[in-house]
């Protein structure tokens, strides 16, 4: 049950509570009451009346002689309501008299909380009926009402302050749960668990904290990696440099080919550390803003520079390299060239690591539906299945220690998805374990206006 409704319904219950004690007390204790303070007056009157002779009174008079009326006042208190009506013998009214009180009252809403009948003797045989009234006011001012009503409001009230003691210690209770679990995370516990089940928002709260807590270990495990994957895959390069140069510099190499393939080996793992640290400026430019710099640009020849810039890159590789463009000559589309290019030669960087000695890469770029499409597919390794959905994840490596071999920080696909979503483009993957893999890129031909400070959306 959600939490609104829970509120609802007891305030209704208090509501409810409310009309039905007012009910209760009004048209049973009050009235009751009252009923028997005034039949208790009565009988004392006519314990009085029986002492002068009141019933004599009441029986002979007909009350149209003031004297009778005087006589009959001293016997019943003019502050009562009350009337008293003579009847003959067929039932029909000779005289009647009201009590000052009863008079004063008005034509108001009076109710008769007893009545009184005395047969007459002769010389006018019937009956004299006394009948006494009481009214609102005439409760509330009554002997013990006001008590009651107190009693009824201590009451109202304390229970009022129950419900609202339970209640707030219903709303308290995951508030204080959610507070507890905050203070164990920030203290670095991540092994958390709720003792709070529902199903109300709290419980959906709670659930998607638990996932967001996950999350949070799974990029922190992430992270951990990384550092250790940047300490090896700068320490790696670097020590192969400080080798070669050191060697160089001791002059015991005098071969000058021999002193080039030194150099050109020493210039191979200052690229790989460049490429290190392009990942990582690419990423703190992600986490920050990530402005496009939109172009026009003509597809055949943007795709055909990469194919052959990789073309001659692997010419003396045992990978082989093919490229098909499926495209208009006169296709142009709308992106952040540098940036697209930067997705494209990441992909393609990748199947060359992760590639077989004797394998094979095929480019291609493909014209859809006002959108165009640049496919890498390689016959390497592949990507077990269990990866296929994490791998866009950032700080995530598959198959960590081959990784590390290769270099790479965990970044890179991470940072392709990004720019590709900036380009209100989709990228996707399909792989097969030794297989190979096929990552696709599509981009529509034409972008929409943004403003060129918007941030990426952050993870």
């Amino acid at each position: 049950m959600k939490i609104s409704n829970k509120i609802l319904l007891a305030f209704l219950a208090v509501i409810v509570i409310h009309i039905l004690a007012y009910r209760f007390v009004f048209q049973n204790i009050i009235v009751d009451q009252l009923k028997t303070d005034r039949h208790e007056q009565f009988l004392l009157g006519k314990e009085v009346a029986e002492r002068v002779s009141f019933n004599e009174v009441i029986r002979r008079s007909l009350f149209k002689d003031p004297n009778e009326l005087k006589e009959l006042t001293k016997q019943l208190p003019e502050d009562l309501m009350y009337t008293i009506v003579v009847e003959d013998e067929s039932g029909n009214a000779i005289t009647t008299k009201t009590s000052e009180a009863y008079n004063a009252k008005g034509k108001g809403s009076k109710k008769v909380i007893a009545e009184y009948s005395i047969d007459r003797s002769a010389p006018v045989e019937g009956r004299t009926v006394v009948r006494f009234y009481t009214d609102d006011y005439d409760i509330l001012s009554s002997k013990g009402v006001t008590m009651i009503i107190v009693y009824i409001y201590v009451s109202l009230i304390f229970i009022g302050i129950i419900l609202f003691i339970v209640v707030i210690r219903w709303i308290l209770r995951p508030v204080n749960e959610l507070s507890r679990v905050t203070q164990e995370i920030k203290m670095g516990k991540r092994d958390v668990a709720f003792s709070y089940q529902s199903t109300d928002e709290f419980g959906q709260l709670f659930r998607y904290f638990d996932d967001m807590v996950e999350e949070l270990t799974f990029v922190e495990e992430r992270q951990q990696e990384l550092m250790a994957a940047i300490a090896h895959d700068f320490r790696t390069p670097l020590t192969t440099i400080k080798g070669y140069a050191s060697y160089i510099a001791s002059g015991r190499v005098t071969d000058l080919e021999r002193i080039q393939k030194q150099m050109a080996k020493i210039e191979e793992k200052a690229l790989d550390l460049e490429n290190l640290l392009d990942e990582l400026q690419d990423h703190n430019q992600w986490m920050g803003r990530f402005p496009l710099n939109l172009t026009r640009i003509h597809i055949r020849t943007f795709a055909s520079n990469i194919a052959e810039e990789y073309a001659t890159r692997l010419e003396q590789s045992p990978i082989s390299f093919s490229s098909k463009f499926r495209v208009s000559d006169s296709l142009h589309m709308e992106a952040d060239e540098q940036k697209l290019r930067r997705v494209l030669e990441n992909l393609l960087n990748n199947a060359i690591h992760y590639n077989k000695p004797d394998g094979s890469i095929l480019f291609t770029c493909d014209m859809g539906n006002n959108e165009v499409s640049f496919s890498v597919i390689d016959k390497g390794d592949g990507i077990a299945e269990e990866d296929l959905s994490k791998i866009f994840t950032k700080f995530y490596r598959a198959e960590k220690s081959r990784n590390r071999n290769s270099g790479g920080t965990g970044l890179g696909l991470t940072i392709c998805q990004r720019l590709v979503e900036r380009h209100a483009g989709k990228i996707t993957v399909s792989s097969q374990l030794s297989i190979g893999s096929a990552f696709t890129v599509t981009i529509p031909l034409k972008q929409k206006k943004t403003p060129p400070d918007k941030p990426l959306p952050q993870d």
